[in-house]
């Protein structure tokens, strides 16, 4: 068997669909000085000395076009360590008068500090593109650990992503969420289009392993693009590409590949939450699996955010899977 095998019964009433909007748009992760701030100059915080830093020490890169998008928010980190010494000084300075015993403690922790390099953190994430000599460009979002001085002490990637080059343009879409739909209105297209970044945005944050959260992202730029270019969301169309690139990128074992028809699309609906668990469809197709040319049909899942999931091989007689 192609795919695995799966045996229900066709007794189902097509779906229609619509895009799921959200009540409450997902708040931004990351921000963007205003350059037009009309305020007098002021001495730069330790949010903007920490985006300097980390702005410096990626410039450096050799062979390397640093683009930055956006940071989030410093969260600084104090040891214990530190903390106890603070609360000794504070003490101290409370009693106004000189005690050798506290002194003492001070001075002893103080040292032990200094000896094992004990020092307060800030974290900072980032999000930027390198793009190397040949032009190909990969996609981070980074924590940074930059040591008491904002020297930067430590870098962790939370997605590490290449992409290609006409899929640029479609980050700076994504991330600064600028509209993509045809409506009757900009406002009403800037509004289905923050919906439709919120969906995907959402889900972003929830993936935590990198190798997941960077083909999630590669996934939701995809899908922008098909939105973008359309000026609608097709959830047909979407998957149905899907499909197609899978069979010719993701299967070697399969060649020849010709799309010959899809049913429509249905979703599938939890019990417990009546909220919408996943969506599929069947696919007709001709292939060459084996060395031999035949004619399939599979059932294929997809989990709410239009990811393939299962594919199981359909038995004959084909006809019933594409009735409407």
């Amino acid at each position: 068997m192609i795919f695995d095998t799966f045996s229900i019964q066709i007794s189902m009433k097509k779906i229609h669909f619509t895009l799921v909007i959200l009540c409450g748009l997902l708040s931004s992760c990351y921000f963007v000085d205003d350059i037009f701030d009309p305020s007098p100059a002021k001495e730069p915080s330790l949010q903007e000395l920490s985006e300097k830093s980390i702005a410096e020490y990626l410039s450096t890169k050799e062979d390397q076009k640093y683009d930055p998008y956006g940071f989030g928010e410093i969260k600084i980190t104090k040891p214990i360590d530190i903390a106890e010494l603070e609360k000794l000084e504070k003490q101290r300075k409370d009693q106004g008068f000189s005690n050798p015993e506290l002194d003492s403690s001070i001075a002893q922790k103080k040292r032990f500090v200094e000896q094992n390099n004990i020092e307060r953190t800030i974290n900072l994430d980032h999000f930027f593109t390198f793009t190397d000599t040949n032009e190909r460009c990969v996609v981070y979002e980074t924590t940074f650990t930059l040591n008491d001085t904002l020297g930067v002490k430590n870098v962790r990637a939370k997605i590490m992503q290449p992409i290609e080059e006409n899929y640029t343009s479609i980050l700076s879409y994504f991330f600064y969420e600028k509209a993509i739909f045809l409506a009757a209105s900009y406002q009403e297209s800037k509004v289905l289009s923050r919906n439709f970044y919120a969906f995907f945005k959402a889900e972003l944050e929830n993936r935590k392993d990198m190798t997941e959260k960077s083909a999630f992202l590669l996934h939701a730029l995809k899908i922008t693009r098909q939105v973008k270019i359309k000026g609608k969301f097709d959830q047909q169309d979407v998957m149905e590409r899907q499909i197609g690139y899978y069979m010719r990128n993701d299967r070697p074992d399969i060649t020849d590949y010709e799309n010959v028809e899809f049913s429509d699309l249905y979703e599938t609906i939890d019990e417990n939450s009546n909220e919408i668990s996943g969506y599929y469809f069947f696919h007709k197709f001709i292939g060459n699996f084996n060395e031999v040319n035949d004619t399939n049909v599979v059932l294929i899942e997809f989990n709410p955010f239009y990811e393939i999931g299962n594919i199981y091989q359909m038995d004959r007689p084909f006809g019933d899977y594409f009735k409407n």
